[in-house]
């Protein structure tokens, strides 16, 4: 016999008005998660503007974050059932508790891309015409609207037979692959949040994030440029386009590293995964190096350096393949989103809550 293990909501609007890129996936398994559970937001790579790597770059993790699944997934529809054997008649067949509220893949508008061989952009079109924050600005938007009590997340909590409100019971992980942990950490040091009017909510959602998982991420783009002189120019290109002239300082805006040297903090944030690959062509090793050592200096300790009780962990996850192998493959993404929950839950159940 045959049941659903998870339902996909493709293409949700979560702004209004809203381009076509200003949407998200959402993947929520059928049966009620074990306490505590956690909401995965997901953001993409791309370099600020590929238009071919989308939050459907999420899919090939699912099977291995909602086990036994058997994915057909047709994105005219406007939700999916995924299926799975459910010969032992249990609601988790067998595959142990479940800790996943939700997974979130998150779309955002685009920078300029008009050289891009099979879509270029065009002064024109507002789904690729953004500036660095505007990314931030937009996931931030998606964890606004996932945390509201609008009709549309109502409708959805309704068919699940649960709350509406997605991440009123749950915490946050953030994940980011590529320019997406960027994006991630960036949203977790306040750099998306600069009006004081909105500090109350401010404070409530960054409460929220758990967790910050950065897969093959960028956090100094000129430590990127200048470790890749094959791919200077284009480089050169895309971070110019995100942040503007490297000459005026603009990069700086996106370095990470510097964020969190110069004192910016991540709320109550007391997880990070850092997952990297040594057989990524595109980011380099010293990348996860050096954001190590920043959050070090910032007393985070490695994994369970110091004692089970430390305040700030990070840890490390050697990952294996191509910079995208590592999504497209699903399961080494899915290893890194997989420790963080352990990594909250055990914290969580640890302190006593």
């Amino acid at each position: 016999m045959s049941n659903p293990t998870f339902k996909s909501y493709l293409n949700i609007p979560y702004t209004s008005p809203a381009t076509s890129l200003q949407t998200l996936d959402l993947h929520i398994p059928i049966y009620p998660p074990s306490y505590p559970s956690y909401t995965i937001i997901y953001i993409h790579g791309g370099a600020f503007r590929d238009p071919l790597i989308t939050s459907k770059s999420m899919l090939p993790s699912l099977p291995f974050l909602f086990p036994s699944t058997s994915i057909s997934l047709t994105t005219k529809l406007p939700s999916i059932n995924h299926d799975r054997d459910d010969s032992d008649g249990n609601n988790n067949n067998g595959q142990g508790e479940n800790h996943i509220e939700a997974i979130v893949s998150v779309n955002y508008r685009l920078i300029p891309y008009p050289t891009h061989p099979t879509h270029p952009s065009t002064p024109g079109d507002e789904n690729r015409n953004a500036k660095w924050p505007d990314q931030v600005d937009d996931v931030r938007a998606a964890i606004e609207w996932l945390s509201s009590s609008s009709d549309s997340v109502d409708e959805l909590g309704k068919e699940r037979g649960r709350c509406s409100r997605l991440t009123s019971q749950s915490e946050i992980i953030l994940v980011g692959h590529s320019v997406g942990a960027t994006i991630a950490f960036a949203l977790a040091l306040e750099l998306g949040y600069r009006d004081d009017a909105d500090r109350d909510d401010v404070e409530g959602l960054m409460h929220k994030i758990a967790a910050v998982v950065g897969i093959e991420g960028i956090y100094d783009f000129t430590a990127l440029r200048d470790a890749h002189l094959d791919y200077r120019s284009i480089y050169e290109d895309f971070t110019n386009g995100a942040f503007g002239a490297e000459a005026d300082g603009n990069w700086e805006k996106g370095n990470v590293i510097r964020m969190i040297a110069d004192g910016m903090e991540m709320g109550k944030t007391a997880v990070v995964v850092l997952g990297q690959s040594r057989e990524d062509e595109l980011v380099e090793w010293s990348q996860i190096e050096t954001m190590g050592q920043a959050l070090r200096e910032k007393d985070w300790r490695k994994g369970a350096e110091d004692g089970e009780g430390v305040a700030k962990q990070v840890l490390f996850e050697e990952l294996r393949g191509g910079h995208d192998e590592i999504w497209e493959k699903g399961e080494q993404l899915a290893k890194c989103i997989a420790l963080a929950v352990e990594r909250c839950r055990w914290r969580k159940l640890d302190a006593g809550c």
